[in-house]
């Protein structure tokens, strides 16, 4: 029961004849930081109505790598090995409903840490009904932080994601 590894890079649930819900979702991913650096974990919940079904990973923007490792999933709910990593993703364990009481705890990559992450779930509230690609807020790598020791540059790339995501969070305020 969960999603299956092929789901990792889309993020879709294989639900045969069934479509994702439109933007907004009645879920938003609710982060305690504001930044990371390795060692320290950072909590994700999944606020909104019960649900049944979830993918969450943690991402840099314009990659579809799952980065870092989830930690004690909380019950009904399991590690997905995503891009190769064992505990890259969690996914439900069971169709049994979780509240927004759930937390979900990340710790960051210890090397190769990009300049900035997001997480990105799919939440099924039933097999019928799911929403894809809900994002949470911008989470920058602390300066301190060691797991990056590459120095950040502003790239035109690097702008225009940065651009196009705060245009598509505002769209949905």
């Amino acid at each position: 029961m969960g999603a299956p590894a092929s789901a990792c890079k889309t993020m879709k649930p294989i639900h045969m004849g069934v479509h994702s819900q439109p933007h907004p979702a009645p879920y938003e991913l609710l982060v305690w930081a504001h930044s990371f650096t390795n060692g320290w974990p950072i909590t994700v919940q999944v606020l909104g109505p019960e649900y049944r079904g979830l993918l969450l990973e943690a991402r840099m923007f314009g990659s579809t790598a799952a980065l870092g490792t989830w930690q004690s999933p909380p019950n009904n709910t399991r590690f997905l090995q995503c891009s190769g990593n064992p505990q890259g993703a969690v996914t439900h364990s069971n169709m049994e409903l979780k509240t927004s009481l759930a937390t979900y705890t990340w710790l960051p990559p210890s090397s190769g840490c990009p300049p900035f992450i997001a997480f990105i779930a799919t939440v099924a509230h039933s097999r019928e009904t799911y929403w894809l690609n809900i994002k949470s807020k911008i989470l920058w790598r602390d300066p301190t932080a060691t797991c990056g020791t590459e120095k950040f540059t502003w790239t035109a790339t690097t702008v225009i994601v940065l651009l196009f995501h705060l245009l598509l969070l505002l769209s949905c305020i």
